[in-house]
């Protein structure tokens, strides 16, 4: 899991500039000679209460907005959280109220506005007061600006792994056991089930297991607030995401008891998601805030590049991928098609192990390279399950010479669930954007697209999969904490941006091919 890395501030230097230059290449620069490319006025204005201040949570949710024609306001910086500091609640309330009237929607982490963000909300440091104050804004919000939707979002904390403390660091293994087997023992009803639970409830401090258990509890009731005033209409749209899990464990029967509660409320079901994933549940919700009324369901031609992988089960995620995708296309208001002649775009998967074959991914290489070739429209999904370079997609369409820039969409970051929801969020709002028939403002859209997709590959492939591993090790030997960093920043910092300004030329050159 992605912690607030300091590749947070040492890339997007890097970044922002290697852009031009792979823009530049591709041949965008010729075309801006004639055609100065300049931002069109948005077509609406969004809000964000992000679910804490990462580039995931903040730069991505903005980038994906600006392609298909929309503004993303976010609070001050000072107001986010700050790794463990969690952010102002009282002032985001405040910023929020004031700033209503200038947008079209908001899209609102409950989380950060109770709890001060993610991580503080994995400690409950919110209070029912506070949580009331949110519903009470939340409805004012909605009597005093009539032009404004309101989309909100909250995570089922805490997750399967209990969060870093002094005293609870040396249970968090006991822990997790024993969340999971709180599932196993109900379903299962196994002698040793039982019995291993019970010993591990006698080892463990009585208040942790407590307190882990009011968490669910303080959390299901503020999902259960929010699907009503989802029910009411003073919400537009509620996103439930489950954090990090397993197969097991206390989050998925949360998770059931919460979908159990909705099922009986069919007229719900276009309105209110539960969701695998945390830290792009902001992004997905892009789909609905952005779709006008009138905009049809996209039709997707889902393609797994092995034929298992449709039913493999990720690090970190309790369900097939299959399961995953399923609800991200509910998100943005997507159905699977049978072909992929009748798809709005191809949605590929690739879920690359140490068991994948050379052949069959180059076989694969050489079909996704026939779809480009062809017009039609293709976002990757490109994951690893040991979260390395060479179980990726990617490679073996470089040496294919299939044209890269053309992809719609391109994601393999920390978990299924993060990539996934990026990726159609990414294919389903490039389109809508390039609908628009002003050239100046479809070509401003398009290199917006290339910029995020030339990030995604940098930062989901090279930097996670290759370098990231490289720099750990380095900095380990010379006795330097990766998270961190204190005095040895600087020089970090310039590292990564020489060898990610290095790797963006290499991308170039698979550009030139």
């Amino acid at each position: 899991m992605i912690r607030r890395f300091f590749i947070s501030l040492c890339l997007i230097f890097a970044l922002t500039g290697a852009t031009l230059i792979i823009l530049y290449y591709q041949g965008f620069s010729r075309v801006a000679v004639n055609h100065p490319v300049f931002e069109p006025p948005p077509r609406g204005v969004i809000l964000l209460i992000p679910l804490d201040s990462r580039p995931p949570c903040t730069d991505y949710v903005s980038s994906l907005a600006r392609m298909a024609g929309f503004q993303v306001l976010l609070p001050p910086s000072e107001m986010l959280d700050n790794y463990r500091q969690p952010g102002n609640t009282a002032a985001l309330r405040n910023w929020l109220s004031h700033n209503a009237s200038l947008a079209d929607s908001a899209i609102i982490s409950v989380d950060m506005l109770v709890h001060g963000g993610l991580l503080a909300s994995r400690k409950g440091l919110g209070s029912v007061e506070t949580a009331e104050g949110v519903f009470n804004l939340l409805r004012t919000l909605h009597d005093q600006n009539p032009q404004l939707k309101l989309y909100a979002f909250n995570i089922i904390s805490p997750r399967l792994l209990i969060s870093d403390d002094p005293r609870t660091e040396k249970f968090k293994q006991p822990m997790l056991e024993w969340s999971m087997l709180q599932e196993t023992a109900t379903l299962f009803e196994n002698p040793n089930d039982i019995k291993r639970l019970q010993n591990l409830e006698l080892a463990i401090p009585a208040d942790i297991p407590e307190r882990y258990r009011n968490l669910y509890a303080a959390n299901h009731r503020l999902n259960q607030q929010l699907v009503a005033l989802a029910k009411t209409g003073i919400l537009s749209g509620l996103v439930v995401g489950q954090d990090d899990s397993a197969p097991f464990g206390l989050g998925n029967m949360e998770r059931q008891r919460l979908e159990n509660e909705i099922s009986g409320h069919p007229e719900m079901q276009e309105k209110v998601f539960i969701t695998r994933g945390t830290d792009e549940v902001a992004l997905t919700l892009l789909g609905p805030v952005t779709r006008s009324a009138a905009e049809e369901r996209r039709k997707v031609f889902v393609h797994y590049t092995e034929a298992h992988s449709a039913d493999v089960i990720m690090p970190y995620m309790p369900k097939p991928l299959a399961q995953t995708v399923a609800e991200k296309l509910a998100i943005i208001a997507a159905d699977a098609t049978e072909s992929p002649n009748e798809a709005d775009f191809i949605l590929v998967v690739h879920a690359g192990s140490s068991h994948s074959l050379d052949g069959q991914l180059s076989a694969e290489a050489t079909q996704i390279r026939a779809w480009l070739e062809a017009g039609k429209n293709v976002a990757l999904v490109d994951l690893s399950i040991d979260w390395v370079a060479s179980q990726t997609l990617l490679p073996y369409l470089q040496r294919n010479g299939a044209p890269i820039q053309q992809l719609i969409a391109y994601a393999g970051w920390n978990t299924a669930s993060n990539s996934i929801g990026t990726a159609l969020t990414q294919a389903a709002l490039t389109i809508r954007g390039a609908s628009n028939r002003v050239f100046e403002t479809a070509l401003y859209r398009d290199i917006t697209r290339v910029g995020f997709l030339s990030e995604r590959i940098l930062d989901d492939w090279f930097y996670q999969k290759i370098y990231r591993h490289q720099l750990n090790e380095k900095l380990q030997k010379l006795k330097i904490d990766p998270y961190d960093l204190h005095q040895a920043h600087p020089v970090v910092a310039g590292q990564i941006n020489h060898q990610v300004y290095n790797a963006y030329l290499e991308y170039i050159r698979w550009g030139l091919a």
